[in-house]
């Protein structure tokens, strides 16, 4: 599968200031990518970047297997962190307004606003000005601005912020049926952990300016380390536990705990029943099993040191 875009080494300096620095990631078309990083990671001037707004200082941009270019950006639909539409305008007036600055005019232009507003469930609020509009209608209503001229590459810049948890998910389910119906490809910046992973096929950490790690949510979370399984068993005989599990194929780690055992090893969760198994035939029956996954805050921590939400509060406080 062919690439939608490629950053190779990109830098970008804002006075003294090194805002992104090496930045390279490849993206396959078709794909859903995030771009997942704390406030001030350098997420936003990236896609400034890509979107024209800045040039960078450093390094080569492509999109859809050419060099970027005022024509290959004619192929992006962006939807910027601010509402980009107009309050006092309608929907359906935004959506044409939008849609001429693509050329996209007349029958063809009021079509394509009336299938777009029914796919993202604001038919109803067609003839509705923005102003009016509650604020996740408002983060759809922009979103379907930026699909007007069908764009081949959508680019959504913390689509969710400010946004309560329904409403979030709600524009979730909008963003994958957005994409499933235009088989677009699109890139996702956030710094929600689970709308991450909710939505991302290939997500890349971003740090200080720079890529500091690049996979699937499940390839991420391999950097830290395997799956753990407690077990509670009955009658419980640690030292009977712990050499009855150590002789099972595969197992890397048995810890003894206050109530029971922590068992490590790659895949752990489908083995549980293998496990239980050979405990009971051995007189221990498990009263009690649960499962540890590593999360991609786990990731983030290891990669930085940090927790994404202790990195943001530095942020805000600096911005403060």
């Amino acid at each position: 599968m062919a690439n939608a875009l490629e950053a190779e080494n990109i830098g970008k300096v804002y006075g003294k200031k090194v805002v992104l620095h090496n930045f390279s990631l490849k993206v396959k078309k078709g794909s859903i990518f995030g771009l997942l990083g704390p406030n001030g990671a350098g997420k936003s001037t990236f896609i400034r970047i890509v979107s024209g707004l800045e040039g960078q200082d450093a390094g080569t941009l492509s999109l859809l297997g050419a060099n970027a270019s005022k024509a290959g950006r004619r192929q992006l639909g962006i939807a910027p962190q601010e509402n980009s539409i107009y309050p006092l305008l309608t929907c359906m007036e935004n959506l044409t307004y939008f849609g001429s600055l693509y050329g996209v005019t007349g029958k063809a232009a009021h079509e394509q606003a009336g299938s777009l507003l029914g796919q993202l469930g604001l038919l109803e609020k067609k003839n509705v000005i923005a102003e009016y509009l509650s604020g996740g209608m408002k983060r759809r209503l922009s979103l379907a601005c930026a699909l007007m001229h069908k764009p081949k590459i959508i680019m959504l810049d913390e689509p969710t912020t400010g946004l309560d948890p329904a409403t979030r998910i709600k524009m979730w389910e909008t963003v994958r049926k957005v994409v499933r119906d235009t088989k677009a490809t699109l890139i996702l910046t956030t710094h929600y952990m689970e709308e991450a992973e909710a939505l991302c096929d290939r997500i890349a950490f971003v740090n200080a300016g720079s890529v500091v790690a690049e996979g699937t949510p499940n390839e991420l979370k391999q950097l830290v380390g395997k799956e753990m399984a407690k077990l509670s068993t009955v009658p419980g005989n640690a030292e009977n536990l712990i050499r009855i599990i150590r002789g099972i194929n595969g197992i890397e780690h048995v810890t003894a705990t206050e109530h029971g055992v922590v068992v490590e090893c790659k895949g752990i969760a489908a083995r549980l029943p293998e496990i239980a198994k050979i405990l009971e035939q051995n007189g221990e029956s498990v009263v009690e099993m649960s499962v540890s996954r590593p999360s991609l805050e786990d990731v983030f921590l290891k990669m930085t040191g940090l927790k994404l939400r202790e990195v943001n509060k530095i942020e805000a406080g600096k911005r403060n």
